[in-house]
């Protein structure tokens, strides 16, 4: 359902008892990620059921001020998150559901609400409830995992030696030694591409197939977290306001690239992330990917609509 102010939204009575809020706070720097404010109105209408909320993030796979639990932490408190509880999942003490690390605090709670800013995505075209579940739940090792099959190719032969990749990559994890060599931390890559968009040579590629697979790795990993909730204790919302091109993890995200629309509250995280994209284009056609979101969507809908159990994806 839309609504125009977030107080209009109701929770439902079965989001209650201890209550997860899958939230991501920004990176630091970020300003157009979910206000505090915002998070106020969810928090007490949860507690207005006689629930006990707490906020919930993971620790980023790429090396900036979110890395660590403790520098999640300062980025929270800097953010104005401060007065809430929270809680950063620990990459070590993991339950593994079908080969993915979920934070164990995750699974303490009774139920869970995912709030989600929507916005464009460098990788999937939009964040908003799949991708803050499917990325934001797991661990370091399970982020690589739906990275790593989108990972860039470097093609020593048709390298020009230019640098052009190593100045695209925001993470730092491209560097070039004195003999003009080019290596790559595929360890910590992200796959976002930019290095391959920067590349005028083409010695910087990506496989045309490893893009659905990783969006499909995306989607199990959503449905290896949402596996220990059952249905009735899952609920999401989606705010489109201080719509960017680029996600909260960037600490510039770009220019917001569609005027505010408002919240939207549903219990299935591809109705809500489809009708958001649906009235964003509504309101500004062509400002997002769109096209790269669609092959996001066919593999969600492939999982988590899908008939087969976790056990049957490799």
């Amino acid at each position: 359902m839309f609504f125009e102010n977030i107080e209009d939204i109701d929770i439902p009575k079965s989001i209650t008892g201890k209550v997860v809020i899958k939230l991501h706070m920004g990176e630091a720097g970020n300003t157009t990620h979910v206000t505090p404010e915002d998070v106020r109105v969810i928090f007490n209408k949860i507690r207005e059921n006689g629930g006990d909320p707490f906020l919930f993030d993971t620790t980023t796979l790429y090396h900036h001020k979110r890395y660590t639990i403790e520098d999640y932490m300062q980025v929270a408190n800097d953010h104005g998150f401060g007065d809430f509880p929270i809680v950063i999942g620990n990459d070590d003490n993991v339950e593994m559901i079908h080969g993915y690390g979920i934070p164990k605090e995750l699974f303490e709670a009774d139920a869970m609400l995912v709030l989600s800013h929507g916005k464009g995505h460098i990788i999937t075209g939009f964040g908003g409830a799949i991708k803050n579940i499917g990325m934001g739940c797991v661990n370091k090792d399970g982020k690589r995992r739906i990275h790593n099959p989108d990972r860039p190719e470097h093609v020593p032969e048709k390298c020009k030696s230019c640098g052009a990749c190593v100045e695209a990559c925001s993470d730092n994890l491209i560097s070039m030694d004195e003999d003009g060599n080019i290596k790559v931390n595929y360890l910590d890559c992200s796959g976002c591409g930019e290095c391959v968009k920067a590349c005028k040579f083409g010695a910087m590629i990506k496989d045309s197939e490893s893009l659905a697979i990783s969006f499909r790795e995306f989607a199990v990993a959503s449905k290896a977290v949402l596996s220990r909730f059952p249905k009735d204790k899952v609920f999401y919302v989606n705010v489109l306001k201080n719509i960017t091109e680029r996600c909260d993890c960037a600490s510039d995200p770009g220019e917001i690239v569609c005027e505010d629309i408002g919240y939207l509250a549903d219990n299935d995280p591809i109705r809500i992330d489809t009708e958001s994209i649906r009235l964003i284009k509504e309101k500004k056609p062509g400002c997002l990917d769109f096209e790269t979101w669609s092959l996001f969507e066919k593999k969600s809908r492939e999982v988590l609509e899908g008939q087969k159990n976790l056990s049957e994806f490799g």
